[in-house]
Order: C-alpha cells, then sequence, then structure tokens
C-alpha cells in the first residue's frame, strides 16, 4: 500500500517538474521568447560541454533539441557573440552574448554570460561592440 503512494507522488513529482519547455529555466522574465530561452539553452550545453559555439556551423549538433534557438540564429532573429560562455559564479558585471536582433535598433532580449536574460537596449548593445 505504502508502494503505490510512493509510485503516485513520484509521479505527481515528475509531471510537475518535467513540462518539457526550456522556457521556464532560472532568470527568465515574463515576456522573453521561447527562442531567445533556446538559445541560452544552447550556449549553458555547448558551455559545459566544453566547446563553445564557433560559429553557425556549430548549431547543427542542437538543431534537433533546440529548433525554435536554431531557426532565431539562421533566420538572424537572434545573433550569438561567437565563442561567448556562460560562466559559473558571481559576475559583477555580466556580458551580452546573444541578442536579439531588435535589441540592435530599440530594445529587447539578451542572454548575458551569468547566464540570466534580460532586457537589453541598443545604447547596451552598442556599448557591448567597442
Amino acid at each position: 500500500m505504502l508502494s503505490r503512494y510512493i509510485v503516485l507522488l513520484v509521479i505527481a513529482s515528475m509531471s510537475l517538474g518535467c513540462g518539457g519547455s526550456s522556457s521556464s529555466g532560472p532568470g527568465l522574465p515574463e515576456g522573453a521568447s521561447e527562442a531567445i530561452a533556446e538559445v541560452r539553452e544552447v550556449i549553458l550545453d555547448a558551455s559545459y560541454g566544453g566547446s563553445p559555439l564557433k560559429s553557425k556551423s556549430d548549431l547543427k549538433h542542437f538543431e534537433s533539441r533546440f529548433p525554435k534557438a536554431a531557426a532565431a540564429i539562421e533566420s538572424g532573429e537572434i545573433e550569438v557573440v561567437w565563442g561567448g560562455t556562460i560562466r559559473d559564479g558571481a559576475n559583477p558585471t555580466p556580458k551580452v552574448i546573444a541578442y536579439e536582433k531588435a535589441a540592435a535598433t530599440g530594445e529587447g532580449w539578451a542572454v548575458k554570460d551569468d547566464g540570466n536574460i534580460s532586457k537589453v537596449t541598443s545604447a547596451d548593445i552598442s556599448s557591448m561592440q567597442k
């Protein structure tokens, strides 16, 4: 009888914790797109895999798991700072490593090297490029 309750508890907790959506990660603000969330996941995977993204051709390893990220990067909707990684630990001045193209001329979402997704403006993107 106790084992039935344990099995039910395990199944219930799995259904709550395994939504299958990569848009529910830590630091994901309301309004951020699934594509930018997937881009963060791709960069995170590449960072911890020891091989940061160096060019669009590196995306082929992630296309099946993160199709929205791959499509957004391929189309230019999201720009990536090639070679950028997500780093562990405290970072007093996180740097932008990927951003929505709209941010270059106005405002949009960006992935920073501390793993957070935040809203940035064209001024942030311009200062990054100096």
